[in-house]
């Protein structure tokens, strides 16, 4: 019997595994770029988050203690506010009153205390208006503590108020941070 030699090539076997190995590799590290990339994306999405998250956070504390100390300084100045509330009662406060609203930029402003009127002038902004107030607030002895209630009354049915009435409030809203004592509401008489 004769012995045949057979000679089996696996070279192109060997070829078609190696480029299936290739394509395998390939499209593993292309799902893992893939998924790195989300990966970091969604990281920088939640350190935003928390960051948002801190300042909101932060805010609220500096609201929170500003609050409480005006509630504690209101305890501590229980007899001084009963007596403005008395005051009050008896008809002494200060009104500002926003009376012949042209416009939001344009109207006429009074101020009375004890039912006699103190100032009356035109609005030019509010650093003019913060000092004339002002200098009303230091004549009522506000810087020895004494507590004062005031009001804004406006009539809501003249045209600009919806312009006119923020500018105001926020220059008392500013004031009061400044003073503990200064009480502050506003009044539309139209209602």
């Amino acid at each position: 019997m004769k012995i045949r030699e057979i000679i089996l090539d696996f070279t192109s076997l060997l070829d078609i595994i190696m480029i299936i190995l290739f394509f395998f590799i390939l499209f593993t590290n292309m799902d893992t770029e893939t998924a790195m990339t989300r990966a970091e994306q969604k990281e920088t999405e939640y350190s935003t988050l928390i960051e948002e998250v801190s300042r909101e956070q932060s805010d609220w504390k500096k609201k929170t203690e500003k609050e409480w100390s005006r509630i504690e300084s209101a305890d501590e100045n229980a007899g001084a506010n009963q007596k403005a509330l008395l005051d009050f009662d008896n008809g002494a406060v200060l009104s500002i009153n926003i009376t012949d609203i042209s416009t939001g930029d344009d109207f006429e402003l009074s101020i009375t205390g004890d039912n006699k009127k103190l100032i009356g002038f035109t609005w030019a902004g509010t650093d003019d208006f913060r000092e004339r107030l002002l200098s009303v607030l230091k004549k009522l002895d506000i810087d020895s503590g004494k507590v004062i209630i005031s009001t804004l009354t406006y009539d809501g049915y003249s045209l600009g108020t919806e312009k006119a009435v923020p500018q105001v409030e926020n220059v008392v809203r500013k004031l009061q941070e400044q003073y503990k004592n200064l009480y502050f509401t506003t009044i539309n008489v139209t209602r």
